[in-house]
């Protein structure tokens, strides 16, 4: 076990838990420009970390029923076909394009959707105040079929960057339901990424693209990671550090590209 990959996992773990930004959108820069690792393993290896992260957030949300079922089985009537479409992409690109040209698209493919998770941040922050006795799903076809794409965007993003589960999934959610407790919706989110990304990870270890040492590593550390940093933003919340943490994403971001 790397010591270094396991404090990399902890710092990560511990701002998501106090930012509320994903995890994955902050893991995988630090895997390409910190450590050096291809792009496409940094993509597999990151979905494979988020797996028990995605899984323990949604049983506590389950458990705590801040979850509408309607809004998961819309996110995942359009995430699981998705991901899987994304899956498909990945395969494709990878028989067209190979080595070194391969690795580049991919790594500004993470730049591109890191720096829409960080302007996905910022409108998340502007539309984040809402009552969270609000009504559950708004009635109509044009609001499921909004969530069903939102499902399907995210799971592609997902299966192809790694990226996107829930720092773009809630922003988006937000403006399709704005009618929707807060809470419900990062619940909903939350759960629909533990179904989904599942699916995700399992596509890229069939391509090899899991360092499985490196993943078990950097899930050492995220675990008490994302418990202290939940701690932590019950204390401090997360006024202060999320302007830092999206200026920092936007960097990375545009390393990548």
């Amino acid at each position: 076990m790397d010591l270094r990959l396991v404090v990399a996992g902890f710092i990560v773990g511990t701002i998501a838990g106090v930012s509320g930004i994903g995890g994955s959108s902050l893991l995988a820069p630090v895997l390409i420009l910190i450590f050096g690792v291809n792009a496409s393993i940094a993509i597999g290896t990151d979905l494979i970390y988020s797996v028990p992260m995605k899984v323990l957030a949604a049983v506590t949300h389950l458990r705590q029923r801040t979850v509408d079922s309607r809004v998961i089985k819309l996110l995942c009537a359009g995430g699981i076909p998705g991901a899987l479409a994304g899956l498909f992409a990945f395969g494709l690109l990878r028989s067209h394009v190979r080595g070194h040209e391969l690795e580049q698209f991919l790594r500004h493919a993470i730049g591109v959707v890191i720096l829409c998770a960080a302007a996905a941040a910022v409108l998340a922050h502007v539309l984040r105040p809402r009552r969270d006795d609000a009504p559950a799903v708004p009635a109509g076809e044009p609001a499921r079929l909004r969530v069903i794409a939102i499902g399907a965007v995210v799971g592609f993003l997902v299966a192809m960057t790694s990226i996107g589960s829930g720092s773009i999934t809630l922003p988006l959610l937000l403006l399709a339901l704005p009618a929707v407790a807060l809470r419900s919706l990062i619940g909903s989110e939350i759960v629909f990424a533990a179904v989904m990304v599942p699916v995700a990870a399992a596509g890229h270890v069939t391509f090899g693209n899991v360092d499985w040492m490196m993943a078990l590593s950097l899930t050492a550390g995220a675990l008490p990671g994302a418990y202290l940093g939940a701690r932590l933003c019950l204390w401090l919340g997360d006024a202060a550090l999320r302007p830092v943490i999206i200026g920092v994403l936007a960097v990375a971001g545009a390393k990548l590209l």
